[in-house]
């Protein structure tokens, strides 16, 4: 990633909106990957799921919660 210029304190308000337009965009380009891979753990984790009940016959249940006895 490359460093992001900040403009000059006399600078127009356009490059300094322009600036913050960058940082935003990378930003949620960061989110976007992040859920990416999320969703791709999700589905991992719902395909050895399903994998696991076909081959015992029982369903093991993945949840973020922690259960409690």
């Amino acid at each position: 990633m490359t460093p992001i210029p900040l403009p000059a304190a006399d600078a127009s308000e356009r490059s300094r909106l322009l600036v913050v337009d960058v940082i935003r965009r990378r930003a949620l380009q960061r989110l976007y990957e992040r859920r990416n891979a999320v969703d791709l753990l999700i589905q991992s984790l719902e395909d050895y799921q399903r994998a696991r009940k076909s081959a015992t016959g029982r369903s093991l249940d993945f949840s973020a919660a922690r259960k409690c006895s």
